[in-house]
């Protein structure tokens, strides 16, 4: 598997980034002991990077993978807003790896210079845990072109974690291009770069090849998060970053799966999903919760916070 250094930070990861929100109670749900043997045997195959989040759950699958597979680089990333909250999710990711160290602690979803601003007490603070052996790079993880952009006016900020893909499908503020020129402005300031949602979120599965020879191709992206659910899914993704022969056949199998956001007949209508939702996909109409499929990008976050559990991404 072909490694590379993410920007300034001393990181050296694969191109393929293992994404494990699939995995987790928001999406498939897959038991500790299942998503550590997906991730032990990705790692089998090559791939030494794989990104999680304090939100996802996931901590309890890594953790056992980590016995078998100990050089993963592990990024993870939480919603930090000032010195406190960091340190609390700083010590819930040592707990839940097991290990007093991470590689990659980002602020999870930032959107702009202002938002960046304040939370730079938490940025602070990460900067000091990098400083002191703790972290070993500090990021930000984003769907907005402004915010990739304004990434650089911060010193501790060693890697950006932003929403592109072929078609531009999630991008919050512009178009592919816009992040495309942001990326390229961030990677020159020294930045690492690692893309999300590289499929759209599962809009992109039907043109697959297309999307993929795009990431991969794109010399903007230092490594690119994937989430895989099984091992036919790890050879195909696999297959494609390494360029085997075989890697359009593999992928041709797995092109009949179509992801949707299904709300269960038992939605209270509260809304509380709709207020999460930075896509602006969901709506309360009739007193229950409608999602425009067109404009999910399957990530299961507002499942995390209905009262009610009726929320999957299946």
């Amino acid at each position: 598997m072909q490694m590379r250094v993410l920007g300034r930070s001393a990181l050296r990861v694969s191109r393929l980034c293992f994404g494990t929100l699939t995995m987790s109670p928001l999406q498939c749900d897959l038991s500790p002991r299942a998503g550590a043997d997906l991730l032990i045997y990705a790692y089998e195959r090559g791939v030494r990077f794989l990104d999680t989040a304090d939100l996802y759950g996931t901590y309890p699958h890594i953790r056992l993978a980590l016995k078998e597979a100990p050089d993963y680089v592990v990024s993870t990333k939480a919603y930090c807003y000032d010195r406190t909250t960091a340190q609390a999710a700083l010590e819930r990711a040592f707990e839940g790896l097991g290990r007093d160290y991470v590689d990659l602690f980002m602020l999870h979803e930032q959107e702009s210079l202002y938002t960046l601003r304040g939370h730079e007490e938490a940025l602070v603070y990460l900067a000091e845990q990098r400083d002191s052996g703790h972290i070993g790079a500090v990021g930000v993880s984003t769907h907005h072109c402004a915010c990739v952009r304004a990434a650089p006016r911060f010193p501790m900020i060693d890697v950006i974690h932003p929403l592109i893909n072929v078609r531009g499908i999630g991008i919050q503020d512009g178009t592919r291009q816009d992040m495309e020129a942001a990326i390229d402005d961030a990677r020159a300031r020294g930045i690492g770069i690692f893309a999300m949602k590289p499929l759209g979120g599962g809009h992109l599965i039907q043109d697959s090849d297309e999307a993929l020879k795009y990431a991969v191709g794109n010399p903007l992206l230092d490594a690119v998060a994937l989430g895989m659910q099984s091992r036919q899914e790890i050879d195909a993704n696999v297959a494609f970053f390494e360029g085997e022969k075989d890697a359009q056949g593999r992928m041709e199998a797995l092109r009949h799966r179509q992801r949707r956001m299904m709300v269960h007949d038992w939605c209270e209508g509260c809304g509380r999903c709709a207020a999460r939702c930075r896509q602006n996909a969901i709506a309360i109409v009739d007193g229950r919760a409608v999602v425009d499929q067109s404009k999910c990008v399957f990530c299961g976050y507002c499942a995390k916070v209905c009262p009610q559990f009726c929320i999957k991404v299946v």
